[in-house]
């Protein structure tokens, strides 16, 4: 059987950091405005609004087991720790008499997936705030291999020309887990003055574990346990004036990015194919730092508003290069390091107004350009650290893109209304096989709320992306087939539409339900991805029973069938792929209270999960592709019980049963491939219960 590769959307990698808008008030619309001289403000005094001072929110100390041995399973519990794990849970506020306010709150802290934060100030004046939290993927337990931690191999081990004559492969086989954590920590500030507010916030976040990386040897690779062990450091600091009817502000943030690891090095499990490469090295992600500044304004006068942003960013990394290679003698680089730099330049204009009661429009002109500042280069090729291939000349990849929208919403009557938007993509690129791309969108949407429990809407849009002429670049060794279309510059026809439905009567019971399809046509592709269709639907419900009993259930499902053209012989299309993705995702659930004397309550929750792949491949004969898919069965129980005014106790039950395979490395040895040294089977098939144990307490 043939393998292909299978098409994947290659994007340019934008470093971009968002602005934040605060909205102004309508003019004649905020309470400055109002005329309060006759109104008798004693007649509005809220009785039952008054604060109490002290302290109140709870706090609990629980234990948790799992009994699973895969660690996906903690994908989902939040911790893979064996055996027994402590956590800590609070949610609580302390309002002084003077009237400063101190909140916290904490969930399941101790967990590589915990959380924490603190708050401390006077509403509606400044406020100062501190938190933690861990995320965390975990991957497999499972992944077989013989290098070390520091990727160094046993002192006896003995190489080979193909993994069958390893001869110590098999005794030196090692379990390691792969899978990253991430600790983040957070302090910000805010400042309320009478016309003006300030923010200031500071990121710290390190991130430690291990995952794949492939270590090449000219026709021989490697799977490898990457150590990973990087951190990142974010400062930003906001500035906003308001008054009566505008408000404008300066936005600046300052990141920088440190890599522990200056390279990846490890020792070669094969007998050398050339030359003496007995090790390999590899460039990691190097240290980076970048840095952005961006002011807003916005205009309100009536019904008619006016915003705008203009920001620059600067992106830029001086590590210092690696040899060329570190088998034989290195070619001379022609510089130390990249001294590399990106600047970004970013404007946008927007406009909303009310032309009648019942016709709203809007328009928005968007400016980004990406400018590759780096000096250009000519570096030596070394293939997979083994061999001088010649030189190659760093590319630019600059990209200037305008986007102009126009909208315009109309009711018809209180039931009816048509919002339509039209936008315009224009993108100029260098360096890449299409200079020039361009892309008319316009999408649609007729709302009609047929009475006050059925609503129902219908969503269309319809996109045409075309642009300059398709020429391969041809400053690289290895330039693409003249009738190949890459899937991102492609010419395509696109369309979407969507029928939503809703029902929410004064009963207990409420519903919503869509249909939605797309089709994504690339005409002009004899070499590529050539069609893509989709198909889905989504229903959820919500029934109340009483006022303790409550159910919810869902379903959703979609399928999506793609086409693809490849050839063999680098003159025209020789074999087509047809891959066809489908998913299923269902669920139910209840919540009982006030059980036992309204001290217990219940709840259960279950969820199912199916996506599989199935890909067939057609030449001269057609050869289906094995299996590919993940299965996931999810229940979810609680049970509270509070004893006394003041302790409750929590018992949580999940039971997951998870399956998956891929046709790739399904019951594969790590000696199977002859020039690959592989991790193995990497698939997952467990059934796991997480139980946990929680005693609260009522400040």
């Amino acid at each position: 059987m043939k393998r292909i590769n299978l098409p994947m959307s290659l994007s340019l990698i934008a470093m971009a950091i968002s602005a934040s808008m605060s909205p102004a008030f309508a003019e004649g619309y905020g309470l400055a405005n109002a005329k309060r001289d006759k109104v008798k403000l004693d007649k509005w005094e809220c009785k039952r609004c008054v604060v109490e001072p002290g302290l109140t929110g709870s706090v609990g100390a629980g234990i948790a087991s799992n009994d699973g041995s895969d660690p996906h399973f903690a994908n989902t519990t939040g911790t893979d720790q064996d055996g027994v794990t402590g956590f800590v849970q609070a949610d609580g506020s302390y309002i002084s008499e003077s009237g400063y306010r101190t909140d916290f709150e904490a969930d399941k802290l101790g967990y590589d997936t915990g959380s924490a934060s603190v708050s401390t100030g006077r509403p509606g004046q400044y406020n100062i705030a501190l938190g933690y939290r861990g995320l965390a993927n975990y991957d497999t337990n499972r992944a077989l291999t013989p290098y070390s931690g520091s990727l160094n191999l046993p002192d006896n081990w003995q190489t080979g020309a193909t993994t069958g004559q390893m001869t110590e492969l098999d005794a030196s086989l090692k379990p390691v887990e792969l899978g990253t954590k991430r600790d983040r920590f957070n302090l910000a500030a805010n400042y309320q003055g009478s016309f003006y507010k300030a923010d200031i916030d500071y990121q710290y976040e390190q991130r430690s574990g291990k995952r794949k990386f492939s270590g090449n040897m000219l026709t021989n690779s490697a799977m490898l346990a990457q150590p990973i062990d990087d951190s990142s450091d974010t400062l930003g600091a906001k500035l906003y004036f308001n008054g009566d009817g505008w408000l404008a502000g300066i936005n600046t943030q300052v990141s920088q990015y440190k890599n522990d690891h200056q390279a990846l090095s490890w020792q070669n499990a094969f007998s050398p194919t050339f030359g003496a490469a007995y090790s390999g090295q590899s460039a990691v992600a190097p240290d980076n730092k970048a840095y952005r500044i961006a002011g807003n304004t916005q205009f309100r006068s009536g019904s008619n508003q006016m915003l705008m942003h203009v920001g620059f960013s600067r992106f830029t990394q001086d590590q210092q290069f690696l040899p060329a290679t570190i088998n034989g003698p290195t070619p001379e680089l022609p510089q130390a390091s990249l001294d590399g730099q990106v600047d970004m330049i970013e404007m946008k204009l927007k406009y909303t107004g009310r032309i009648t009661n019942e016709f709203n429009i809007r328009a928005s002109y968007d400016y980004r350009d990406r400018d590759n500042k780096t000096q250009t280069a000519s570096y030596p090729q070394v293939v997979t650290d083994s061999y001088f291939s010649g030189y190659a000349t760093n590319l630019d990849y600059d990209r200037t893109r305008q986007q102009a929208n126009l909208g315009a919403k109309y009711r018809f009557s209180r039931a009816v209304y048509l919002d339509v938007d039209y936008r315009y993509d224009h993108n100029t690129y260098s360096d890449l096989d299409r200079n020039k791309l361009n892309e008319s969108i316009i999408d649609a949407k007729l709302n009609y709320n047929i009475n006050p429990q059925w609503k129902l809407w219908l969503k269309a849009k319809a996109a045409d992306r075309s642009g300059g002429a398709y020429v391969p670049v041809d400053t690289t060794d290895n330039p693409s087939h003249p009738l190949a279309r890459k899937t991102y510059l492609a010419d395509r026809q696109h369309a979407y539409y969507a029928l939503f439905a809703s029902f929410a009567s004064e009963s207990a019971f409420s519903a919503s339900a869509n249909i939605h399809g797309a089709q994504d046509d690339y005409d002009d592709t004899l070499i590529g991805l050539t069609k893509v269709d989709s198909l889905g639907y989504d229903v959820s419900m919500h029934y109340q029973a009483n006022d303790d009993l409550t159910f919810n259930a869902f379903v959703n499902q979609d399928w999506r069938d793609s086409d693809q053209a490849g050839t063999s012989n680098f003159v025209s299309p020789n074999w087509f792929a047809t891959i066809s993705d489908e998913s299923t995702v269902l669920g139910a659930g209840m919540a009982y209270s006030n059980l036992l004397d309204k001290q217990l309550a219940l709840g259960l929750d279950y969820s199912f999960s199916d996506g599989k792949s199935d890909t067939e491949v057609t030449q001269g004969i057609s050869t289906p592709y094995q299996d590919h898919y993940a299965k996931r069965h999810n229940v979810n129980a609680y049970a509270d019980y509070q004893f006394s005014d003041k302790f409750g106790l929590r018992f949580d039950w999940i039971f997951e049963q998870y399956q998956d395979a891929d046709w790739q490395n399904a019951n594969l040895a790590p000696d199977a491939i002859p020039n690959v040294l592989t991790f193995g089977d990497l698939g997952h098939d467990y059934s796991a219960h997480y139980f946990g144990l929680t005693l609260s307490y009522q400040l």
